[in-house]
């Protein structure tokens, strides 16, 4: 098996620039390998085989021709993609097929080698250049395979200066697009953990998953006309850093602690967007229903709509940036490679924790965090907002582990668990949105918003004590609800 590496996308422009980079060229080895490559992808007429997730591709290299069957998505997102099966004829293959097959997409260019010597490991870089082609259409594509122990450092300092990041889709998906043909979806949400999984491949699984809608998302966000993108963007963000907490000491090296700091970065930019969409779409909305002068409240939404555009500016302008481009690097690098198993080796605890049964590890999780929900909810009807917050924030966590380890236990106990657990939490944050509401408005009050502003907080003052109230009826419902891990 080829090492694990990583499989990343490059503008095809900016090809001719990567050796030439000073962040990498004095690191080239002298000496190169360029041959000519094709690929071609075959599938049934109905696409049978991209209906199973698969791709059959007929691969000639130089003189060497060889047939790969490939799963059509990269999992993780970035990650270089191994043959499920591979031989030097069809016949050959070892796999049942569908017929009859003809060729849908071919991809023709070269494929370049040469060996980078990084401080911190030499890295095995390949650069495929070329254009693909169908009856549909064609596109030029350039892809940046990194092989070796620094690959990620490489890839960190490549994207520093060059737009390098992990594929949205995979060179195979590409393929079939190009030529008009449907390509299944990425799955979003939750990750799902599969019994079989170990700790460590469990980790490695949620931080792909979320990868890959943090990039599905990515470019709605940016474009500003669908906030739920950037909602979906923000709860990818907050499951991955609570899987973060999750597995902590189990996954613990440099490169998961040196990830945080991006992650904290996207956090930081998501966050204003989406506290502007929820002020504007949502809080307006509910108080215009009752607010007699629409035009006080029109200006203050259009001081909302103003402060709304800023924050979508500098989430575009992120987004575009080497900051995001690194977010994705350091997430794909860690799926695909998972560096934490050779800082286990040496590490007594750590490798125990990595040999439990994943349901062993997930039920202790899962027990603590209701632990500390159960502690920061015994007064409720005494909390301030501030440790309403504190209380929400745990009940977030919760469920976030809850999501995560549930398919790993019968699913009508743990749907019910959740189910409720995100009613209490919605309960939670309706409360959240109205602090989050007078904060805001402290940005827009004063001159001829300020009167509109007083009614604003009046509105949501005024909910605050039904809103309790609804909270106290959710709460003793969870709390009536035995631990599906028990």
């Amino acid at each position: 098996m080829a090492e694990p590496g990583l499989e990343l996308v490059l503008p095809a422009t900016e090809a001719a620039r990567l050796t030439r980079l000073k962040a990498i060229a004095p690191l080239l080895r002298s000496g190169h390998r360029s041959v000519a490559v094709e690929q071609v992808w075959h599938d049934t007429a109905e696409g049978a085989l991209a209906a199973e997730g698969l791709a059959l591709c007929e691969r000639r290299e130089g003189r060497q021709r060889r047939w790969q069957l490939v799963a059509l998505r990269a999992d993780p997102p970035g990650g270089a993609m191994e043959p499920l099966a591979e031989a030097d004829a069809l016949d050959r293959l070892g796999e049942a097929l569908p017929a009859p097959l003809l060729p849908v997409a071919a991809c023709v260019g070269r494929l370049r080698r040469v060996q980078v010597d990084h401080p911190e490991g030499s890295v095995a870089l390949a650069l495929l250049t070329g254009r693909v082609r169908s009856a549909a259409g064609e596109r030029a594509v350039c892809r940046v395979g990194l092989a070796g122990s620094a690959a990620p450092a490489v890839a960190l300092a490549i994207t520093a200066t060059l737009p390098l990041a992990p594929p949205a889709a995979s060179l195979p998906a590409e393929a079939l697009a190009t030529a008009g043909r449907p390509v299944p979806g990425r799955r979003l949400g939750a990750p799902a953990l599969a019994p079989e999984l170990g700790v460590s491949v469990a980790f490695a699984h949620i931080v792909g998953h979320l990868l890959g809608v943090l990039l599905h998302h990515a470019p709605a966000a940016a474009e500003g006309t669908e906030p739920e993108a950037v909602h979906q963007m923000r709860v990818a963000l907050r499951r991955l850093r609570s899987a973060w907490q999750i597995f902590g000491a189990a996954v613990a090296c440099p490169a998961v602690d040196e990830a945080m700091p991006a992650l904290r970065e996207l956090g930081r930019t998501l966050g204003p967007a989406r506290d502007w969409d929820v002020f504007a779409t949502t809080t307006l909305a509910a108080v215009a229903a009752g607010l007699s002068d629409e035009r006080a409240l029109q200006r203050l939404g259009t001081g909302a709509a103003r402060r709304r555009r800023e924050s979508y500016t500098v989430l575009r302008q992120y987004l575009a940036g080497a900051g995001f481009r690194e977010v994705a690097i350091r997430l794909a690098a860690l799926a695909a490679l998972r560096p934490w198993e050779a800082a286990a080796a040496g590490a007594e605890e750590q490798g125990a924790l990595l040999a439990q049964p994943l349901a062993d590890f997930g039920a202790h999780a899962l027990a603590r965090r209701l632990a500390r929900a159960e502690e920061a909810g015994e007064r409720l009807a005494m909390l301030t907002g501030a440790e309403l917050h504190a209380l929400r924030i745990r009940l977030k966590r919760l469920r976030y582990t809850a999501e995560f380890f549930a398919p790993l236990y019968p699913a009508r106990s743990g749907r019910r668990f959740i189910r409720r657990l995100a009613r209490l939490q919605d309960r939670l944050g309706r409360l959240n949105d109205a602090a989050v509401a007078d904060a805001l408005l402290g940005q827009l009050d004063g001159g001829r918003r300020s009167y509109a502003a007083g009614v604003v907080r009046g509105f949501l003052a005024a909910g605050e004590a039904r809103a309790r109230k609804r909270l106290d009826r959710a709460w003793r419902r969870f709390r009536r609800l035995d631990p599906f891990w028990a």
